[in-house]
Order: structure tokens, then C-alpha cells, then sequence
């Protein structure tokens, strides 16, 4: 695998790693706690990280398929895609973001399937990434409804951010029930 999406895609595995530590480490009944602040219960927040990831993964299967069509050029650059989404503060969770309402987890979401559907869109967001694996991700973007244009590269490395940024909302809300 090329080193930019090597590293991007090991960090997608380290951050989806502390997520599986705590998802096995928990009981399940403390995953449908609601949270005292209104917030999402532990289950809807899976249920939340797989539609999100599900929705990114679609839009990136369409850009890489169009731009292997289009027949995008092989990377050449030399600059690191890790960082490079670091000054939008992502993972800054006082500054709210709200959902989608097609990405609001539905009342009744449960912890088993929810985080059955999140493992299986990781599988087909990392095989989308496979088929573009050498290519110049730089020439594929799409706009983010919150953070404006992103490139490929970036687009992979948020799905990791969003991950992450509900993660602390996640340890949050557990460490309620």
C-alpha cells in the first residue's frame, strides 16, 4: 500500500481499536442508557458512527470508481495527508455539531446490529480504498456539508476523525449508565 493511505488507514485501525475495546469491554445494557445531558444513548452512537461511515463510504466508492474512469494519474506527491485536517479541531467536541437528520440513530437502534453494520462499511470503505491504492487522491474532492472542499485522502482521514470525535462522547456517556 502506498505510505499515504498506509498511514491514514492505520490510524482508521488504531482509533476503530479503541472503539472495539470498549464495545467488548462493556456490558451491553450500559450502551441504552440515555445520557443525563439528552444526548444519544451508547448504542445510538454506533448506530450514528455507521451511517455516517456508511454515507462517506458511498460517496467515496462514486468519486474513486468516476476517477478511475477518468484515469487518475499515479501519486507522485511527497506531502503526508495525516494531519492535515488538524485545524478544523475535529475532535474539539465544545464546539457542537449537529447531525444530519438522515444520520440521527432512531430510538429504538440496537447495540448488536448497529455495531455489525459499523464493522461491515469499514470493510467496504477500506476495499474502496484498495482500488485506488497508488493514485494521485489529491485530483478526487467532493464537498463536506461542515469543513467544504476535501480531497480523497482527507475524506478517508475523516471518517477516522468523526470516529474519534465520538469516542470521548461514547466514554461520556458509559461512564453515566
Amino acid at each position: 500500500m502506498h505510505p499515504f493511505l498506509e498511514e491514514i488507514t492505520a490510524d482508521l485501525a488504531r482509533i476503530r481499536a479503541e472503539l472495539s475495546e470498549i464495545v467488548a469491554g462493556t456490558p451491553a445494557a450500559k450502551f441504552d442508557h440515555k445520557p443525563r445531558n439528552g444526548g444519544w444513548t451508547g448504542t445510538g452512537i454506533i448506530q450514528h458512527l455507521g451511517t455516517v461511515e456508511g454515507m462517506a463510504t458511498k460517496r467515496l466508492e462514486g468519486l474513486f470508481q468516476q476517477a478511475l474512469a477518468d484515469g487518475i494519474a499515479a501519486e507522485k506527491g511527497t506531502v503526508h495527508w495525516l494531519h492535515s485536517l488538524d485545524h478544523f479541531n475535529v475532535l474539539d467536541r465544545s464546539k457542537k455539531i449537529v447531525a444530519p437528520e438522515r444520520a440521527i440513530p432512531p430510538a429504538d437502534a440496537q447495540l448488536g446490529p448497529a455495531w455489525a453494520s459499523l464493522q461491515a462499511v469499514r470493510e467496504r470503505l477500506l476495499r474502496a480504498v484498495a482500488t485506488v491504492d497508488g493514485r494521485d487522491l489529491t485530483t478526487v474532492s467532493a464537498p463536506h456539508p461542515i469543513f467544504g472542499a476535501l480531497n480523497g485522502y482527507q475524506w478517508i482521514l475523516m471518517v477516522g476523525r468523526h470516529e474519534e470525535r465520538h469516542l470521548s462522547q461514547l466514554r461520556e456517556t458509559l461512564s453515566e449508565a
